[in-house]
Formats: C-alpha cells, structure tokens, sequence
C-alpha cells in the first residue's frame, strides 16, 4: 500500500511517499522538501504569521497534488514544535481541514520522538546497532532517544532546537555570532543536558545516531570538502563539526551562503546554531563521531500506518 506522510516542521515541511507493510521497512517512493520558516522570534508565547500561514497553506496544496499524483492510497500529516506552542495553532490546522481537507495531528514531544526512534530502526545502515543513543535537531526542539537491544527504552524532548537557539542567542540573522553569544549558548545547551531528570542522560552512550536539518547539510558540506559523495561521509566526526562551526559562525549570512553551495539561504541563517548544539550533544556524550541517518519521523510515521492499516478488519 502507498501511504503519504507530511511532516511540517519549524523550518521546512516535507513529504514522504512509501509502499509500507507491516513487515518491512518503507520503500521510498519519493521524498520532497520545501523551505517554510512558520514562526519569527523567539520566546514562549508565539503565532504563525499571515504570511506564513499563506506559505504553508500553498507548499501543502503542492505536496498534496504530489501525494495523489503518486496515488497514495492513505495522506497523514503530522506536526511537531512551532504547532505545540503557537498561539494561533488551531486557526491555521482549521483553515488547512477547510481548504484541502487535510487533517493535521500536532505530536507530543514524546510521540514525536517515539516516531523518530521507529523511523531509524528502519534504517539498515544501523540495523548492526543493538545499542545506541539517537538525536534529532529540529528547528524548535531536539528530540534523545535512548536504544537498548533494539528496543526505545527512554525518550526526551528538549527547546534545543536550530531556531531556538538562534533566535536566542543571535537574534540578528546577517551577523556573526559574538564570542559572548557563543559562550553563552554552549553553556545554556550544556546546562540544561546536564539538569534533564534522565537516567537515559546519565547512562553509557555506546554510538550516537543522528537526524534532521543541521545534519543534512552538515554531512553535505563535509562531503564536499572532503571531495567524496554524500553518501560515503555517514560517519562524521566531532572534530570537523567542532571545526565547521568555528570557521562558519564567524561569517556573515552572505558570507555563509557564498562559501557552501550546499547550504541553502533558509538554512544558513540557523545551521550555526544547530551545529553548535550537535557539538555540546557530542561533548555531554564523549563522543567522537556520530552516525547520520536520512530515516526520520516520516518513516516511522508510516511504520505506524503500515501496522494500523494491517490490523484493520477486511471489508471483503
């Protein structure tokens, strides 16, 4: 069966189409990205702009048309952080069921993790991890899974994500980031992994394994200055993140986007504030490399449809 599922994130919402049963991993169909900030400045209290609102209602109007052009059979769309706390999040979900008859489910932090975990498991570029910790830096949050023998044993959801630390922390998206902000942004990350109430924080880290933006286009960069294909450069190692990161926050926006082909403009403006996060996740860890997986939340999103699917009763 060919299922759909969109994913609308901070910075970007994305659509997976699969065939999926309940055996398997999903077999990619096709896969689309489109660059959609949803929400400016940072804080607690937040709304999605008018703007913004029309972006997304017209990126999903896009992805849905390829969803059915594909002729999946079952459309899911889920959402994640900008939804859980947007003042405005029940307008904006309202407006897309009016227009596309699209529903849309907002994630708890924990389901949102349990999806990523499930999407990785499915990844066989991992399937020799029996034990491993795994994050996920998103634009508003970073999800940490822990994984024993195969199996989630603890999940936590954190504010760490790209766009939060960034607006927080260099709120001025052309500018370089001070050493003071820099400071004050590894130790705010470090304190609060070193706070979190977690026997998962405190437990061996035997591998970490990694998803989401600041990933993807670290692992392109790195590729890319190493001269091999992105997808010999799965491994990525603390210290050229370390490294990327003192040379690439000390550039303007400009300069950003100049310098790295494979950093688009409406990523450049946070990917600092990602790697600096991957980076103190690496340090809490001792880790020297991390393990990048492109399995995420929309595959086990649609390892979960696959099992709903296969338990409904047969209509025959």
């Amino acid at each position: 069966m060919k299922v759909a599922v969109l994913d609308l994130g901070s910075n970007t919402t994305k659509l997976l189409v699969a065939e999926v049963n309940d055996q398997a991993a999903p077999q990619m169909i096709a896969e689309e990205s489109r660059a959609c900030r949803l929400t400016e400045g940072g804080g607690e209290s937040i709304r999605f702009p008018e703007k913004s609102i029309e972006r997304i209602l017209g990126i999903l109007a896009e992805l849905v048309k390829i969803a059915r052009m594909h002729k999946a059979e079952v459309m899911k769309a889920v959402a994640t952080e900008a939804f859980r706390k947007s003042e405005n999040t029940r307008e904006l979900i309202d407006l897309v069921q009016d227009s596309l008859g699209l529903s849309i489910s907002v994630l708890s932090g924990s389901e949102e993790a349990g999806a990523i975990a499930a999407g990785l498991l499915t990844d066989p570029l991992i399937s020799g991890l029996d034990d491993f910790h795994a994050i996920d830096i998103g634009g508003g949050s970073m999800e940490i899974i822990a994984v024993q023998k195969r199996k989630v044993t603890a999940l936590e959801s954190l504010p760490l994500g790209a766009s939060v630390i960034s607006e927080r922390f260099c709120s001025d998206v052309n500018s370089r980031w001070t050493d003071s902000a820099c400071r004050d942004a590894k130790n705010f990350v470090a304190d609060l992994l070193h706070s979190v109430a977690s026997s998962m924080l405190s437990a061996p880290c035997s591998s970490l394994v990694g998803s989401g933006g600041t990933l993807v286009f670290l692992r392109a960069i790195l590729s890319g200055e190493a001269g091999v294909e992105t997808k010999d450069k799965g491994s990525i190692a603390f210290s050229d993140s370390k490294a990327l990161f003192e040379r690439i926050s000390q550039m303007t926006l400009d300069q950003r986007v100049s310098s790295y082909s494979s950093l688009p403009s409406s990523r450049a403006d946070i990917f600092p504030g990602g790697l600096l996060v991957l980076n103190e996740v690496m340090s809490y860890f001792q880790k020297a490399d991390i393990l990048h997986s492109y399995h995420n939340l929309r595959h086990g999103i649609a390892m979960k449809l696959a099992t709903e699917l296969t338990k409904q009763p047969n209509s025959d």
